[in-house]
């Protein structure tokens, strides 16, 4: 709801998978492998954003009946979809280790800037590669989730430009 009322992306462009197992994931990305190579005919950049909620520890995702899917696994993956730029939010324990990976290298920011030149990849974690995630019965779900939402809502936007950045978002 938050990503079609605050975040402009209506739910015919959105696809929820529930409790997942590795198969079910596999079909989710080669939707979006398809809509976004078929969009980018007529758009000017392609975005994706996964947002994921659930279990996982220092190797990966934690999916259902006990699969994983492994981060060194998941990184390519995501980099062979055509998207111009690519947003995941890992909202797990030791989630961090997602970014771990080797191959990376500093470049200018480009979370700051809603330019249409922007391309890339950002990965936002709830924890680092050996932290908790940590939930609340009170609030129904995490705090990663509830902060990064109330973020969205416009407590994060620093600056008061009504527009909160992923930056602002993140911080």
């Amino acid at each position: 709801g938050v990503l079609d009322e605050l975040g402009g992306i209506p739910k015919s462009q959105q696809h929820l998978v529930l409790d997942p197992d590795a198969a079910s994931l596999e079909r989710a990305f080669e939707k979006f492998g398809a809509r976004l190579q078929k969009e980018r005919a007529s758009v000017r950049r392609t975005e994706l954003l996964v947002y994921y909620s659930g279990h996982s520890d220092e190797q990966g995702l934690l999916l259902k009946g006990g699969q994983r899917l492994a981060y060194k696994s998941l990184r390519p993956r995501l980099k062979t979809l055509p998207a111009d730029v690519r947003v995941v939010i890992l909202d797990s324990c030791s989630s961090g280790a997602m970014t771990r990976g080797k191959g990376g290298k500093r470049v200018p920011a480009f979370l700051k800037d809603s330019a249409v030149q922007v391309r890339g990849q950002a990965i936002l974690t709830s924890s680092s590669a050996t932290e908790a995630a940590q939930e609340s019965d009170r609030l129904g779900g995490s705090f990663f989730t509830h902060a990064f939402i109330a973020g969205l809502r416009g407590a994060a936007d620093v600056n008061g430009n009504r527009r909160v950045t992923l930056n602002e978002a993140y911080q």
